[in-house]
């Protein structure tokens, strides 16, 4: 993961596509457009803009947590992935809803469409507002509730447009329960309804439920932490509210409610704690419950969809196993359904408004998928939502065109692997929360799992056959596996040879901790166990030392900071003179690649120590802080530096993005074109040909991008080509003219990006001619350029301001 070391390849090598096939441009995959104010910026900042833009890698998928299509248009559907997404068409992809997102960026969560085809949205940060659109979400209208929460679901009446629901967060300490708010108006004005007599204070409420033959009648469920939950029903829209537990489970998380046929169904359960629960329908309206998913093999259920048209066809969205479905009421269930999503966590499942065999669901991770048949079969179509939380993501060290990237959600997660020009999920990996990979010179790939133990044991994922099979390689830390992962480092020299530094959790106490295996996770050795509360966040090798200078960063309450082994990880020792003795928190370390005495280390963001960089000039002796700050709850969690110019360094932040330093010194941001500013990780340097390096960043909130490294000694733009052309002028905006020296005719030509991606081709040129003026329309950065005669190819260097 943390390695520095320049590859060689080749463009004809690595012609490869980044994105799932046919991608969209990346600020149509949720990323916003890059810095256009170049031409009035002097010249080395223009370089700078070039040479730090980001473009959107992929992979497309986000935590779908809701889903609506639009019964006025049904080619028109929405998710809330945190980003607002519109689809329109069954063949188009998933854009942002620019309009909606600058009124909501702290995300939008939920959606619904009412018969009118007017539009709700919200989210669970947005405290109180809600947002409306009567014009399919071009344009938006705030409205407020009357309460400071976030919103977590809304419902429309089935029997009238104007009656609209929304449901809140509780508030903490608070001894009433004023957590669904209803319209009658439209959204025009709000009611905050009181559920006190029936719901705890405090309490938030995670859904509400109509009864379409009895519209006045709702249930609603209200949750007071992982497994306090409760049911209550009214008979008069809301105006007083009872308890509907009847015999329901108690201590159970309940997820979802649903009327349908003068039944009420409440799914529940979640994968944690053994806290198991299905689907259980009452016939008598909360009186008495009786469970209809005692055959469930996953009794983690949040979500059901009945078929208002056929009732004995329903559908529940499960954890981790995808979407069951019934067309017999409930006496059968198939649970083996096929394709996209089968492991997945499904949130929310509903209908096609006007093909009932068309069901679709938003996952976590995975985005959306949909069903033409009724369930049986299963399809992704989440190309265009660009919303994973990544945690990590690396290149293989001999092969630019192979990438690894974790991802986890609430109680899932898994990995992607780019290859053969397009990303897939890693479906032979449990539907687990990955927080680290890396991937050793000899190809093998490593990803460690972080649980939940319920699906499958924690512990590191090997692949030694390019992700088609994998092993859990452990350790065996215990029967429940409690472990939290937080690096994965394999050797640049001895390919058996890798560390994994985190910490113990939950029952196996919270005492950080470093194991270190020599024959590939055959077998590990612990050779560190530090306090309770410590947590070891990053592990590197420095490359030439044999493999003996070992560093790592370490989180800890009572004082963080850097740990040193000169005897291969045998033994440690903390380095931290220099740094502040209220640092609690070290989230990266580093050696520059042509001097090792020189480390770099991420310090603070946590504890009221602001995050900065500290750089050590002997090995780690002593600590001086360097010319920059960030925020106080912003920490660095990875370094990239350039392997031309160890002056070029580059730093990952949680709450920053990325900033970047020329010299070694000054420090400035480095995020055009990056939407995010969690920034998980970086990949090592790849090098994709012509002097062309670039590397990866994984997000918390947009998946991954790349960017070229910038190095300060010019731009290395050859006018004359590198062989055969003229491409001028060098760097261009728009148009640009492209002439063969040896007087050929250029018949056709073709640019790339600077990962080998074709952006833009021409075989019937207009004029076939030793000149060739084209105008391509590409983003700002960095392209190669071929050019193709009847008997030679020629190929040069491309920037475009």
């Amino acid at each position: 993961m943390k390695h520095f070391t320049l590859l060689f390849a080749t463009i004809f090598i690595i012609q490869f596509s980044i994105g799932q096939k046919n991608p969209v441009t990346y600020d149509e995959s949720g990323n916003t457009p890059r810095n256009s104010s170049i031409k009035s910026l002097p010249e080395n900042q223009v370089k700078a803009i070039l040479a730090n833009a980001w473009t959107a890698a992929g992979p497309f998928g986000g935590d779908v947590m809701d889903i609506a299509m639009d019964p006025t248009n049904p080619d028109r559907g929405f998710a809330a992935a945190g980003y607002p997404y519109i689809r329109v068409g069954a063949t188009e992809q998933w854009t942002v809803v620019q309009s909606l997102l600058q009124l909501s960026p702290s995300g939008i969560h939920c959606i619904e469409i009412n018969s009118n085809g007017t539009m709700f949205a919200a989210g669970n940060y947005t405290y109180g507002k809600i947002f409306i659109s009567t014009d399919g979400g071009d344009t938006w209208a705030q409205k407020t509730l009357g309460i400071s929460a976030g919103i977590l679901s809304i419902t429309v009446d089935p029997t009238n447009p104007d009656i609209v629901y929304a449901t809140t967060s509780g508030i903490l300490g608070s001894t009433q329960s004023k957590v669904v708010v209803k319209s009658i108006d439209e959204g025009a004005t709000w009611q905050l309804l009181d559920l006190t007599a029936a719901m705890p204070g405090g309490y938030g409420c995670v859904g509400l439920a109509i009864d379409p033959g009895a519209p006045a009648t709702l249930f609603a469920i209200g949750s007071g932490g992982i497994s306090e939950a409760t049911i209550v029903s009214s008979t008069d829209g809301g105006e007083t509210w009872q308890s509907a537990m009847g015999n329901l489970p108690a201590s159970k998380p309940l997820n979802a409610v649903t009327i349908a046929n003068g039944a009420v169904y409440v799914c529940g359960g979640q994968l944690f704690g053994g806290n198991v629960m299905g689907v259980y329908k009452s016939e008598n309206y909360g009186t008495t419950w009786t469970s209809i998913s005692n055959s469930f093999p996953n009794k983690v259920a949040n979500d059901l969809l009945i078929n208002p048209t056929d009732g004995n066809k329903m559908y529940v969205a499960t954890e981790g196993d995808g979407v069951y479905y019934t067309n017999d009421g409930g006496a059968n269930w198939v649970f083996n359904t096929g394709g996209a999503g089968d492991n997945g966590s499904a949130r929310k499942v509903i209908l096609h408004p006007e093909d009932d065999a068309t069901i679709i669901a938003g996952y976590l991770s995975l985005g959306v998928c949909y069903s033409g048949d009724g369930g049986e079969n299963w399809v992704s179509a989440t190309e265009g939502i660009s919303a994973l939380e990544l945690n990590d993501i690396e290149v293989d060290p001999n092969n630019a065109g192979i990438l690894l990237a974790s991802f986890e959600a609430e109680n899932s997660g898994g990995c992607y692997m780019f290859s053969n020009n397009e990303w897939s999920l890693v479906e032979s990996l449990p539907a687990t929360r990955f927080s680290a990979v890396d991937i050793g010179y000899d190809g093998t790939l490593y990803a460690w799992s972080n649980g939940p133990t319920t699906v499958a044991a924690e512990g590191v994922y090997k692949s030694s056959d390019g992700g088609v099979t994998w092993d859990n390689m452990g350790p065996n830390l215990g029967s429940v596996f409690e472990t939290q992962i937080w690096d994965i480092e394999v050797s640049a020299q001895d390919d058996n040879l890798l560390f994994i530094g985190g910490n113990n959790f939950g029952v196996a106490g919270w005492a950080s901790m470093l194991y270190r295996s020599t024959d590939q996770g055959e077998n590990w050795d612990n050779v560190f166990m530090g306090p309770e509360n410590d947590a070891i966040r990053f592990v590197h090798m420095v490359q030439g030392a044999n493999d003996m200078d070992v560093y790592a960063a370490y989180k800890s309450e009572t004082g963080g900071g850097f740990l040193k082994s000169i005897d291969g990880g045998t033994n440690w020792l903390p380095i931290n003179d220099g740094l502040p003795s209220a640092v609690k928190w070290c989230g990266a370390i580093v050696s520059d690649p042509n001097n090792s005495d020189v480390l770099y280390g991420g310090v603070g963001g946590y504890g009221g120590v602001p995050g900065t960089v500290y750089k050590s000039e002997d090995a780690g002796s002593s600590w001086n802080a360097m010319s920059i700050t960030f925020g106080n709850y912003s920490k660095v969690t990875d370094f990239v530096i350039g392997t031309d110019n160890s002056m070029v360094i580059y730093a990952a932040t949680t709450l920053d993005g990325v900033y970047m330093t020329w010299d070694g010194e000054n420090w400035s941001a480095a995020n055009d074109g990056l939407p995010a500013s969690n920034i998980t990780g970086f990949s090592r340097i790849a090098d994709s040909g012509f002097d062309i390096q670039l590397f990866y960043a994984s997000t918390a909130t947009n998946s991954a991008f790349y960017t070229e490294v910038d190095y300060p000694t010019g731009t290395g733009i050859n006018e004359k080509g590198i062989s055969g052309i003229s491409i001028f002028p060098n760097p261009a905006k728009e148009i640009i003219s492209i002439r063969s020296e040896f007087i050929e005719v250029i018949q056709s030509i073709e640019i790339r990006d600077i990962t080998g991606r074709l952006v833009f081709e021409s075989s019937s040129l207009e004029k076939n001619s030793d000149l060739i003026v084209i105008k391509p329309e590409l983003n700002s950065g960095s392209y190669i350029v071929s050019a193709r005669s009847a008997s030679n190819v020629w190929v040069s260097k491309l920037v475009i301001e």
